[in-house]
């Protein structure tokens, strides 16, 4: 197998993706915070719930791809 010209993963690529989770666990929040209050439709924060959940597991599915390639050639 050939190898790429990506480097071993080094910590802050793992800081970066635990902020990946962090930052969608907040929007989640306060996306569920908002459904509560006068004038924002349950349903409409509950689909932009859903919309920001397929973007974290897109988002995440690439990165640790790209992490698992790089530890991969490393190991």
């Amino acid at each position: 197998m050939p190898k790429s010209n990506r480097p071993r993963m080094d910590l802050p690529v793992y800081v970066h993706l635990w902020a990946v989770n962090a930052g969608f666990e907040q929007v989640r929040s306060a996306l569920a915070a908002l459904a509560e209050l006068p004038g924002f439709q349950r349903g409409e924060m509950a689909r932009f719930g859903e919309m920001a959940e397929e973007s974290k597991s897109a988002i995440c599915s690439y990165l640790a791809s790209v992490i698992e390639i790089a530890e991969t050639e490393a190991a």
